[in-house]
C-alpha cells in the first residue's frame, strides 16, 4: 500500500511541477493545518498535522485551490475537513476529481476509505465517480 501511496504523491507532485506550482513540507506543530497561497502558486504541507484526511487527499486539496480556484478570493486557504462552501467545496470537490484520474478506483467506497474521505463528500465521490466511468 505504501508503494501505491509513493505513486500518488509522486504524480500529484509532477502535477503541480507541471502548472509551476511549489510545493514544501515543513514540519510544524500537530494541529497546524496545510496551506495553498493562489497569488505566490505555493502549497505548504505539514506531515504532521494530525487529521482523519489522508495526505495525499489533501495535498490534491490544495493543488486545486491554486490550479481550479477563484485566486480573488482568498490570498490563503487552510486545510479543513469540513469546509462545505464556497471555494472549500469547490477544492473538495476537484481533489476527487484529480484523484481518481489519477487512479481509478474499484469502487467509490474503496476511494473513501482509502483517502479517508469525510463521509460528508459521499455524494460527490458516487458522482465524480460514475461520471468518470461513464467516460472511459
Amino acid at each position: 500500500m505504501d508503494e501505491y501511496k509513493d505513486t500518488i504523491t509522486d504524480e500529484l507532485l509532477r502535477l503541480a511541477k507541471r502548472n509551476f506550482v511549489s510545493v514544501y513540507h515543513l514540519n510544524m506543530k500537530s494541529e497546524t493545518p496545510d496551506v495553498a497561497s493562489p497569488l505566490d502558486s505555493t502549497v505548504i504541507m505539514n506531515p504532521n498535522f494530525k487529521i482523519n484526511v489522508s495526505f495525499n487527499y489533501r495535498l490534491a486539496h490544495e493543488l486545486s485551490h491554486i490550479l481550479y480556484g477563484e485566486v480573488q478570493y482568498q490570498s490563503v486557504y487552510q486545510f479543513s475537513e469540513f469546509g462545505k462552501r464556497g471555494e472549500e467545496l469547490l477544492a473538495h470537490r476537484n481533489a476527487i476529481r484529480m484523484l481518481m484520474s489519477i487512479e481509478m478506483p474499484s469502487s467509490p467506497l474503496t476511494f473513501m476509505s482509502y483517502y479517508r474521505v469525510p463521509s460528508w463528500l459521499e455524494n460527490d465521490v458516487l458522482r465524480t465517480y460514475n461520471e468518470l466511468n461513464v467516460i472511459e
